[in-house]
């Protein structure tokens, strides 16, 4: 029998309210803007329609693949061959395919379904690996068993709390680190919060209670409790009513365009000033950015197939039993665009913005649309694009800059996280980052610092507030970026900046040069930002001369970033191999898409980029992938509680040697 969703079904008020939030939003509204949903497929590269999704599951069933009972994990685009896309005339019709990752109880298949022929192309079953979470149907159901387990409900009278519709739960991915009792098993173990009284139960942790839940088995196989710890009390909420008295605002800022947006959209593809692209969000990898070109004095000059995160890790350093699990791949455990938040007009994006939603399947399967699921605007912050002034002739010539942003927001549990596609007049593309939300704390037994005798309470983190401990952690971005620069013939340059000794013809001792080498294996190509060793990456196409005779290239031009500072024998590094380096560098396979493996949740390590580029395959003048990481260590400060103020990084796309001149030559006054 085909299922009632538990979010009708819950009667526990927090229970629907958080799994909402966590899943789709059901209203919408259009403040200052346009909100667009496009149904009909105009490109191939085009997310899956509603009907096409309920294709995918209809020949499912007709085939006698799945039945009712069948959950689905993830379905997405199965994007056609590169070469057939690249010879798509617009108009013309591709067939379009969907990759299914189905549970059938225990087990777990692959699929790829041909929706315009109505079949099946392939199945297989996937042994010894597990996917993501299912956000309503596992998410939920952990909670349930939970609650109803006698044994958690002896350890929650202990602490005081006899309402168990007070508490909130939450189930957390476990990861791997070789025990015995989690082989074979599909695990979450689940940590609870006190909600009474307050909306951020984050800041409420119920320390030491921890239980594991076996998903195949559908039940508690175990509680762990490691002792009462004082429940925090301090404020937590950071709503206008909490807060109590606001400051006096700003005097207002207008922005607005009284004409519209001087973009333009048609279905998925946006035009603005030179620039052109299609875009898309995939349920697990969120914003995807492809057939990214410049249009040089009416020329379409390719750029980028193809651009997106492939996976977010979050590992926490406390090895507590109840911390040392929490090593998240939030992509490939969770989703990061099924997660995409509802976007706010005039707050999360400005006036002047254009909304889209998003249609995804739920885990049964059925379609469903995220509502205002990414936006995209210009903006003017008073930047300037270029500027000299002339002090012999006064001639002074200045150009503003304005910009075109792509964004979407994933709420993933206690993080939000803003991500940003910016497109520049100059030719660069900035790929930005925004951490905000509510910290993971611990409750502990120490009301202030001055308790903490031995130190044992603050070992791995920083107080934030009474009995409160923010967990020391880190985050990784690693982003899949597909550059074809004026072709898909490329290879890679790394140049090196070298002191050089002068001789004594010169009252210099030194000067640095650019030492250019290309990278001819994929291991040549593994490499860490170094302020010791500084050195520009650059794909360039050795086929196409610019005018000076430099071959034309786009530069990743990194920012701040950070390494991981795990052993390379701890399982939470080994899982996520790809933190390594910083970049990576492999030829195209369409296959390679997720970079800690199709199978993060619970995986044992080594998949994903380690495996591929093991075989240390030739990346000179071939169709080639970066993969670039962006990450950054977290000690949380009080300034960052209740509510994280929004961290920024990123890293640029930039030309060198691409245009002949500066391509913002041209912008009017």
């Amino acid at each position: 029998m085909h299922k009632t969703s538990p979010l009708i079904k819950a009667s526990d008020t927090v229970l629907k309210s958080l799994a909402a939030a966590l899943v789709v939003g059901m209203w919408l509204m259009a403040w200052g803007s346009q909100v667009l949903a496009t149904e009909s497929v105009r490109h191939p590269m085009d997310p899956l329609t509603t009907q096409e999704y309920s294709s995918v599951i209809t020949v499912l069933r007709e085939g006698n693949y799945v039945d009712e009972a069948g959950l689905y994990p993830l379905i997405t685009l199965h994007e056609p061959s590169k070469a057939e896309v690249w010879r798509w005339i617009p108009g013309e019709a591709l067939p379009r395919q969907a990759f299914v990752i189905v549970k059938k109880g225990p087990q777990t298949f692959e699929a790829v379904v041909d929706i315009t022929c109505r079949k099946v192309v392939s199945w297989k079953e996937v042994k010894g690996f597990e996917p993501g979470i299912l956000l309503s149907e596992e998410w939920l159901f952990a909670q349930r068993i939970v609650r109803a387990n006698q044994k958690w409900q002896e350890a929650i009278r202990k602490r005081g709390i006899t309402d168990f519709l007070d508490v909130v739960c939450i189930p957390h991915t476990v990861g791997y680190y070789g025990t015995a009792e989690e082989e074979g098993r599909r695990l979450v173990k689940v940590v609870c919060f006190e909600s009474s009284g307050t909306k951020n139960f984050w800041g409420r942790p119920i320390e030491g209670l921890i239980a594991v839940v076996d998903y195949h088995k559908g039940e508690v196989v175990r509680v762990i409790d490691n002792g009462i710890v004082p429940i925090p009390k301090s404020p937590v909420d950071f709503d206008e009513h909490s807060v109590g008295k606001l400051r006096e605002p700003p005097n207002p800022i207008s922005i607005s365009q009284l004409q519209g947006p001087s973009f333009k959209v048609e279905g998925h593809i946006v035009s603005w000033q030179k620039w052109q692209f299609h875009f898309r969000l995939d349920p697990r990898l969120g914003l995807i950015v492809s057939m990214v070109h410049y249009n040089d004095h009416g020329k379409l000059r390719s750029v980028l197939y193809q651009g997106s995160l492939s996976e977010l890790f979050v590992p926490y350093m406390d090895p507590d039993v109840g911390w040392y699990f929490k090593t998240y791949m939030d992509a490939g455990e969770y989703g990061v665009g099924k997660l995409a938040a509802q976007l706010e007009p005039g707050l999360d994006c400005p006036p002047n913005t254009v909304f889209f939603d998003a249609i995804f399947a739920d885990d049964w399967g059925d379609p469903y649309t995220q509502e205002r699921a990414a936006c995209l605007f210009e903006r003017y912050t008073g930047d300037i694009a270029w500027r000299h002034y002339e002090a012999v002739n006064g001639q002074s010539e200045v150009r503003r800059s304005t910009e075109l942003v792509l964004r979407s927001i994933s709420a993933i549990g206690n993080y939000d996280y803003i991500f940003d596609w910016v497109f520049r007049q100059d030719g660069t593309i900035k790929v930005a980052i925004g951490a905000t939300g509510v910290e993971q704390v611990k409750a502990v037994n120490s009301r202030m610092i001055a308790d903490d005798k031995d130190g044992h309470d603050i070992a791995f983190g920083h107080m934030v507030a009474e009995h409160t401990v923010a967990v020391n952690h880190d985050h990784f971005f690693c982003f899949r970026l597909d550059l074809d620069v004026d072709g898909q013939q490329n290879s890679f340059l790394n140049e090196r900046l070298k002191t050089k000794r002068l001789g004594n013809e010169s009252p210099r001792k030194s000067v640095w040069v650019v030492d250019s080498r290309t990278a001819a294996t994929e291991e040549a190509a593994k490499l860490r930002i170094s302020l010791e060793k500084p050195a520009l990456w650059r794909v360039i196409n050795p086929n196409v001369l610019g005018p000076l005779g430099y071959p034309v290239s786009y530069q990743l031009k990194p920012k701040a970033n950070a390494v991981s500072l795990l052993s390379p024998d701890d399982f939470p590094q080994q899982r996520a191999g790809f933190t390594d380096f910083h970049l990576w560098v492999t030829p195209y396979n369409p296959q390679e898409r997720y970079v800690a493996g199709t199978y993060p949740n619970q995986s044992k390590g080594g998949d994903g980029l380690p495996h591929w580029t093991s075989a240390n395959r030739p990346i000179v003048n071939t169709d080639i992938v970066l993969w670039y990481t962006l990450g950054f260590h977290h000690v949380v400060r009080a300034e960052d509680w209740p509510v994280l103020p929004t961290t920024w990084n990123e890293f640029e796309l930039r030309p060198f040697d691409f245009f002949e001149l500066n391509p913002a030559l041209d912008l009017p006054k």
